[in-house]
């Protein structure tokens, strides 16, 4: 039997992103109306911690700009009027950027009142950025905790984790705290949020939404990308964020569609109600029509190995500046990971980079054959907040390798990943993710909008 992901009270018949812009068009919603019901919202779910930066006055100025511009029959664009968040580590005009630090951080932009590039797109599309939300400091972390900022909260249960590290933005997504946001993703950091609160969550090809005026932590990783709660919406804030590179590419076909499951990399790596639902989710996709087939893409069980020193390399150069004249800014965790960042030798942060050549060949070679892997999210559901290891079918293994066993090779790789809710587990959500080939962004949104629609009961 299909079960649908729960939701937190607040959200019942929440409108989505898509239906309040043509509805703003239409003329039967204003933006005020909308900035005002995410406010409320905000101050519902404060305890959740998703929000850094929120001004209300220049919320409600921008919206009432917005609402005379709709009633003179001029919009921006396709999200005219429409509240969004940004994860804050993009630049945005008025605002201060810590990126849930305290240490300093190097320049985003030339000028200091410049929006990031993606801010801009969300800006000339006729969106209104309302807030900035809480992240894991620097973007270092998947669990969305931070002992600057405080923890960002599991919206289903305040005791859990929201995931990392674009945690209020999944959060603010999930509450209707705008009703899409914008995140980031370098080993998991917009999926493993969005399948932990119930939302959609799109890491594209790598390259495809510009990071200007973002702060990076490995650029060879980094993907900026959406939160949504369909995988409509989702498409239609990549469209922006991309300039129409989504629906401007070739087609996909129809179906049936050929769905890869790495099974051998899955062996042991959940707990056996996630391995439950999603071999329920394999069935009610064979029975709609879809080939599902195993497969053993090369090299994917080694990605967390090869990718760690790399990654760290390159956040430990990113913020060389303040690990020499601040590093009691960074939490101790933090400041620990970037110090052994900056002893990676380059023998080993050459071999890595090979080992990504290598990864991104393998995966090649495998969608070659399959229209798209599908696998979990993450490999249980929401986990208390503390607690360093998680209990999988091969026994206690640490939080982090457990979870990026599962996403970081596509970051590594950077190909397209889409993460949707499918099923519920003791109230709490779980994601489902699409992988797809490199540039194939639209096809990987084809499947999991087919997911969405066909085996879902939502």
């Amino acid at each position: 039997m299909t079960r649908k992901p729960a939701e937190p009270t607040s959200l019942a018949g929440h409108r989505t992103l898509g239906q309040a812009a043509a509805a703003v068009r239409g003329g039967a919603l204003s933006p005020v109306t909308l900035v005002e019901e995410a406010m409320a919202a905000a101050t519902e779910h404060q305890h959740l911690n998703a929000i850094a930066h929120l001004d209300v006055d220049a919320a409600l100025t921008a919206a009432r700009e917005l609402e005379q511009e709709a009633a003179a029959g001029r919009f921006r664009g396709p999200l005219h009027g429409v509240p969004v968040t940004v994860k804050e580590l993009y630049a945005v005009a008025g605002v201060a950027i810590r990126a849930g630090t305290r240490a300093p951080l190097p320049q985003l932009t030339a000028n200091a009142n410049d929006d990031a590039t993606c801010v801009a797109r969300l800006r000339a599309a006729g969106a209104l950025v309302l807030a900035t939300t809480n992240m894991v400091e620097i973007a270092l972390g998947i669990t969305g905790e931070n002992s600057w900022t405080g923890d960002v909260r599991n919206p289903y249960d305040p005791t859990r984790q929201a995931g990392g590290s674009s945690s209020g933005a999944a959060v603010a997504v999930a509450t209707g705290i705008g009703l899409a946001a914008l995140g980031t993703d370098t080993a998991g950091s917009i999926r493993i949020p969005a399948a932990l609160c119930g939302v959609v969550g799109v890491k594209p090809t790598h390259g495809l939404v510009p990071l200007d005026g973002a702060l990076p932590l490995s650029p060879t990783c980094d993907h900026g990308g959406p939160l949504a709660r369909t995988v409509t919406d989702a498409r239609l804030l990549l469209d922006v964020l991309t300039e129409g590179a989504v629906t401007g590419s070739p087609p996909s076909p129809s179906g049936p569609w050929v769905l890869g499951v790495p099974r051998d990399h899955l062996r042991g790596a959940l707990d056996a109600p996630v391995r439950e639902e999603f071999e329920q989710l394999l069935e009610r996709a064979a029975a709609a029509g879809a080939q599902v087939v195993d497969i053993t893409p090369a090299h994917l069980d080694d990605a967390l190995t090869v990718y760690t020193p790399l990654v760290r390399a390159e956040a430990a150069y990113v913020h060389r500046g303040a690990l020499v004249t601040h590093p009691e800014g960074f939490s101790p965790g933090i400041r620990t990971v970037l110090e052994e960042g900056r002893a990676v030798p380059a023998v080993r942060y050459l071999a890595a980079r090979q080992a990504r050549r290598d990864l991104r060949a393998g995966l090649a070679a495998t969608f070659e054959r399959v229209d798209a892997l599908v696998l979990p999210t993450t490999p249980v559901p929401a986990p208390p907040l503390g607690p360093q290891e998680v209990q999988v079918e091969s026994g206690r293994v640490s939080h982090r390798d457990a979870f990026l066993h599962l996403t970081v090779a596509f970051s590594f790789a950077g190909v397209p990943a889409v993460t949707l809710p499918y099923a519920v587990v003791e109230g709490l959500p779980l994601g489902v993710q699409v992988v797809t080939a490199a540039g194939a962004d639209r096809r990987a949104l084809d499947v999991a909008a087919w997911l969405e629609g066909r085996t879902l009961e939502r």
